[in-house]
């Protein structure tokens, strides 16, 4: 089994920094969208409010776009048949499923206590309700999430699937050399993904479908492309990724700009990730190894936090600077725990599900 050289720890470095940066974003998004801090935001200039918290929904595109990376850069040299495609869905299945699986039942226990407490307001999910989100299927149902973030944890799995599908078939009809053989179905993909960003294309196949961020996961997978291509595979990583940024910018969609930004910084940063200084701190990287856990947990540990705190402490510039302090601390500190008890062994377990060839290159810490 191939090695990890220095470009391959620059790499994953990298994608651990920016996942730190998107887990937070989102932290203080969902602490300004639950109104826990008033009296702060209220305070602060329009375009900090605006950058800093506001806008932390837009660390879902860089995860979307940093998924596309690790997924690529996981199958570079797997053969991708259609006994890999599926040890690869179950790989990440298993993954990703304890640690959700867990926070499903934290979002559950709180619902339950809100319910015992306050009562009016509150529903219960139902049986069929828990049963969707357990099959990642809340989204094409219609049903509402149990966490807010959950929505996020079923398009991943959409995309998962489609893009083993696509490696499948790459591979199938590419002979025999079919790891080159991949390019040119993964740019046709690429290229037909930019025609729902561009509004050229708005149905989106079924409700909850993953089509219309099909893009920003297409931009990552452009980029593991880059990394370990050619000089032609990075500039259509490049150029791809200021299309995106172009086209987001025309539609003014924050969204599409945000994955644009993420390409396109992914590929120059990559080169000059040891000089980062900060970013590539000890600190930046622990945090962003738990970013999963800090991502799907952080809604339900904030909301609790917050509505305790709340009934010693009012709301004031002062006090709101103290919960913002306390919540990242305490937000980090679970998600620590969530990381030990549920992601670590499921990390190890997805490890046991072995592609079929010895020498397939991996990023073991996905």
């Amino acid at each position: 089994m191939r090695g990890i050289t220095t470009d391959d720890k620059h790499r994953l470095a990298l994608i651990d920094a920016l996942r730190c940066f998107a887990a937070f974003w989102v932290v203080l998004f969902h602490l300004s969208e639950g109104n826990h801090i008033p009296t702060l935001l209220a305070a602060i200039p329009g375009w900090v409010r605006a950058a800093v918290f506001n806008a932390g929904h837009l660390g879902v595109p860089i995860f979307f776009v940093l998924s596309g990376i690790v997924m690529t850069t996981t199958t570079a040299r797997v053969p991708m048949d259609s006994i890999n495609a599926t040890s690869f869905v179950a790989r990440r299945l298993v993954r990703l499923v304890p640690p959700y699986y867990a926070a499903v039942a934290l979002g559950l226990l709180v619902i339950a206590t809100k319910y015992m407490t306050v009562q009016s307001g509150v529903n219960i999910p139902s049986t069929t309700d828990i049963l969707a989100h357990l099959a990642f299927l809340q989204g094409v149902l219609g049903i509402d999430n149990i966490i807010t973030v959950f929505w996020t944890l079923c398009i991943e799995m959409q995309f998962y699937i489609t893009f083993a599908m696509l490696m499948w078939l790459a591979d199938r009809f590419s002979g025999d050399d079919a790891f080159k053989g991949r390019n040119i179905p993964v740019w046709i993909c690429a290229t037909l993904a930019l025609l729902w960003p561009s509004g050229l294309v708005q149905a989106i196949g079924w409700q909850g479908g993953f089509i219309g961020f099909w893009f920003s996961f297409m931009t990552g997978v452009l980029c593991a492309q880059a990394l370990s291509g050619t000089r032609q595979s990075r500039y259509i990583a490049i150029g791809y990724s200021a299309l995106v940024l172009l086209i987001g910018i025309a539609s003014d969609n924050s969204f599409t700009i945000a994955a644009g930004l993420t390409g396109v910084g992914f590929c120059f940063l990559v080169p000059r990730f040891a000089s980062l200084g900060f970013l590539s701190s000890d600190l930046v990287q622990k945090v962003g190894l738990i970013s999963y856990s800090l991502y799907l947990f952080h809604s339900p540990v904030t909301g609790t936090f917050m509505w305790v705190l709340r009934r010693f402490i009012p709301t004031g510039i002062g006090s709101d600077v103290l919960a913002v302090a306390l919540i990242i601390v305490v937000c980090i500190a679970f998600a620590a725990i969530a990381y030990v008890l549920f992601e670590r062994p499921a990390i190890a377990w997805s490890r046991r599900i072995k592609f079929k060839r010895p020498d397939a290159a991996t990023l073991e810490r996905t």
